[in-house]
């Protein structure tokens, strides 16, 4: 027997022989009238996260505008003791 004259397709599977249409095989029997149907909502506590995330950002994106002019305007000061620190931390990883 060689494995050239084995017949591996699905008709069941292969959708350009199968003799059930695209549209049968995505609803799977169950109708759907559109997206109007869907909706979704957030409970109370992912509500507040969200709300939550939202000042956190706002609250980075001041304080790099802070860091920013500050670096511009020449007055941004770190302390040779954080620096060295950090690169002591860093060099410990």
């Amino acid at each position: 027997m060689s494995i050239d004259r084995i017949n591996i397709s699905n008709r069941g599977i292969d959708r350009a022989e199968s003799t059930q249409g695209l549209d049968t095989v995505r609803n799977s029997g169950r109708e759907r009238t559109g997206a109007k149907d869907d909706s979704i909502s957030l409970s109370s506590q992912a509500k507040e996260l969200d709300r939550v995330a939202g000042k956190v950002e706002q609250f980075r994106s001041e304080r790099f505008e802070r860091v920013r002019q500050a670096l511009e305007s020449g007055t941004y000061q770190v302390s040779g003791e954080d620096i060295a620190r950090k690169l002591i931390e860093a060099n410990k990883k």
